[in-house]
């Protein structure tokens, strides 16, 4: 019979706060923890007035002010609340880990000295008092104040239920903000518009939806006083690819989820961070229920290193779903979704199946090719089936010969074939289109269009068709060409 000895294990708190924060990357990330249990809360509860109040205060001692107040309907159990890792508390997927209050509060207040908390529900407003619960964080016997309103005024300034969160933290901490922006930026205003910046992108969809409005009041160590009202960040898309816009039922591996996507090229944004057309703002862009949880993937999709050929092109997909085990799963500190989660897995293979080669950036083409690779593409979306569309077509096959055409177009009843050049044509591209043309008769293929396509053709070419138009095949059909730009056929090159 073994000897049983008793091991203590349990933490000390100020050690185990220490622990559990430190895990964000940024200022916005630690505020989104608080955001998300605000938004969670409207949801739930479906309450009609779903407004957050972020104050935010720069002090002359380098430390800055923070608070964050919701008017939703309070926490209703503390005991939950403060207990890590305990999801019983948990209203949607946004709540999806039992630590996003204590992660943040940690992550802000290292030291664990100068948070507070309060909240009140509909029957605490009705009698007038209020919960507070303060620093320091503790594990056993911790105790939250009850408090009349006589004794202690409300800290916020909403009036009704919610909850109201304030700490004090490090301008180091503040000034992660401006991570990923060229310059020198201290402009405490600056700061807040990129703050701002940050939740617009981050919430878009649910800003959209108008599932909660976000007001930022900020106050220099001048005193001087900004407000800024945060507005959802969108991208300015110039054009979709296949599939394009629109929306799928899917089952990523734990029940049937809504997926809302749209493939595209986007203009560049005027916004600090977001939709800048570059290496850093382009390529999948990963939300659940209209929060961001991953974006910017590229290698992860498609397998290959990033482009500037590729910095137009935008994937943006949106899971939408209530079942927490039909979602992928997110990191601890929501900053991501885990890797090797399968359904995270499965989303980046839809993408990959729906788009197998990321389109090119147009004015990055280096020939002809790829813009006929654009221009097939295009085709393939817009004409209407049945049709064939390829750059595989070979003429003379009937003489043993098999010369490729740049692109062969069946649809119905018409047969378009296209010769081009990407800058200019010449009298030799003519002769080549007749030469498909030709080609094609004797395979027992009767075309009804020849396409020369170029951005520009001089006029020598275009005399020369209207004088090969007057001429017959071995038909005895008349040829019939054409000239069109790369812009005429949908294809935005040059700019």
């Amino acid at each position: 019979m073994p000897t049983i000895i008793q091991i203590k294990n349990s933490p000390t708190a100020n050690d185990l706060w220490k622990g559990i924060g430190g895990h964000f990357d940024s200022f916005s990330q630690i505020m989104c923890e608080f955001i998300d249990n605000s938004i969670s809360n409207f949801i739930k509860n479906k309450v009609l007035s779903k407004s957050i109040i972020i104050k935010i205060k720069e002090r002359s001692t380098g430390k800055i002010f923070v608070s964050i107040e919701d008017s939703g309907t309070g926490m209703y159990d503390l005991d939950v609340a403060f207990s890590l890792g305990n999801k019983a508390g948990a209203e949607t997927p946004l709540n999806e880990h039992g630590f996003g209050l204590k992660h943040a509060l940690a992550s802000a207040d290292i030291e664990n000295l100068h948070w507070k908390v309060c909240s009140r529900t509909k029957s605490d407003f009705t009698e007038n008092t209020f919960k507070k619960i303060s620093a320091s964080y503790k594990i056993d016997g911790y105790e939250a104040a009850i408090l009349n309103i006589t004794e202690e005024s409300w800290p916020g300034e909403l009036n009704g239920s919610g909850t109201y969160i304030e700490f004090t933290c490090e301008s180091d901490l503040f000034n992660t903000l401006k991570k990923g922006i060229g310059g020198n930026i201290s402009n405490f205003e600056t700061l807040l518009d990129i703050f701002s910046e940050d939740l617009g992108y981050i919430y878009s969809g649910i800003i959209q939806e108008n599932k909660a409005t976000i007001t930022i009041l900020g106050e220099d160590k001048t005193g001087n006083s900004i407000q800024k009202s945060v507005a959802a960040i969108l991208p300015n898309w110039l054009q979709y690819y296949s599939p394009g816009q629109g929306e799928k039922l899917l089952d990523l591996g734990g029940g049937t989820v809504k997926m809302k996507y749209s493939f595209g090229s986007i203009n560049a944004s005027v916004y600090k961070k977001y939709y800048r057309k570059n290496m850093s703002s382009s390529g999948l862009e990963i939300r659940i229920n209209g929060r961001v949880l991953e974006s910017n993937l590229f290698k992860e999709v498609w397998l290959r290193e990033r482009h500037n050929m590729y910095n137009h092109l935008l994937v943006m997909v949106d899971i939408i779903s209530e079942n927490r085990l039909a979602l992928p799963v997110t990191r601890t500190s929501k900053n991501g979704l885990r890797e090797g989660d399968g359904k995270f897995e499965r989303i980046l293979e839809w993408v990959r199946n729906s788009m197998p080669d990321p389109f090119k950036e147009i004015d990055e083409a280096h020939d002809e090719s790829d813009l006929f690779d654009m221009l097939e593409k295009y085709k393939k979306t817009h004409i209407p089936d049945p049709k064939t569309v390829s750059r595989e077509q070979k003429v003379y096959k009937g003489i043993k010969e098999k010369i490729p055409v740049d692109l062969y177009i069946h649809s119905h009843n018409e047969v378009v074939l296209y010769e081009g050049k990407k800058d200019f044509t010449g009298v030799k591209d003519v002769y080549q289109l007749k030469m498909y043309w030709d080609g094609a008769v004797l395979d027992g293929i009767q075309p009804t269009q020849g396409i020369l396509i170029s951005a520009n053709h001089p006029d020598s070419v275009k005399l020369l068709i209207d004088y090969v138009n007057q001429m017959k095949d071995l038909n005895g059909k008349n040829y019939n060409f054409t000239t069109k730009t790369w812009i005429d056929e949908s294809v935005t090159y040059p700019k």
